[in-house]
């Protein structure tokens, strides 16, 4: 019989991340897509439903091995970029993950981080036009790691991404309405937006 494959491994573990989107709390809140093509290294993108104006795209990180640091578990996931391929937009996540096979689910904690925060944060080597980025958390509920800020368990990641593209679409919206007072006052012109 044969292993399980790494393509096999980061379909599953995509799709269980979809699964978490929709059916964390709030459930239902947030409307998951996977992209047709990887270009972007986009995994997946999802927005607040029946909102379109916003959506963000993440890249599943995932693992099915702890190591231990004394009595520790540590996830560790080690990835390259081409540094033409580096993205780092507001709107661009990773989220790391350990997939315990036995239980075929997300141990708690994940990590949702920003694109931003990984590159600046995790520990990287620039080799010729790669980026080696090798990304190190502890497991420990208890832990003060560099990470903490962004572990959260499985059930909580569609809250935090509700959570984030709801003030993102708070901030958007006063903007709109602060360049929308000069362009309204242009002889003939109709603003129009969705009803709040």
């Amino acid at each position: 019989m044969s292993r399980l494959s790494d393509v096999q491994f980061s379909r599953f573990t995509e799709t269980e991340v979809a699964k978490l989107l929709t059916y964390g709390r709030p459930r239902g809140a947030l409307e998951v897509m996977v992209p047709m093509s990887d270009d972007e290294r986009r995994d997946l993108e999802t927005h607040l439903k029946e909102h379109f104006r916003l959506s963000l795209a993440m890249q599943v990180k995932a693992t099915h091995v702890l190591y231990q640091h004394g009595r520790v578990s540590r996830l560790q996931k080690r990835f390259f970029v081409k540094q033409q391929r580096l993205i780092e937009d507001l709107f661009f996540f990773y989220f790391f993950g350990f997939m315990d096979l036995e239980t075929m689910a997300f141990r708690a904690p994940v990590f949702l981080v920003p694109s931003h925060v990984v590159h600046a944060e995790a520990e990287h080597q620039v080799r010729g036009t790669i980026v080696d980025f090798n990304f190190v958390a502890s497991m420990d509920p208890s832990s003060k790691d560099r990470w903490r800020p962004y572990a959260c368990d499985p059930s909580e990641v569609a809250g935090r991404v509700v959570k984030f593209l709801q003030a993102q679409e708070r901030h958007r919206g006063a903007s709109l309405g602060r360049a929308a007072g000069s362009i309204i006052v242009q002889p003939g012109t109709i603003l129009v937006g969705r009803a709040a």
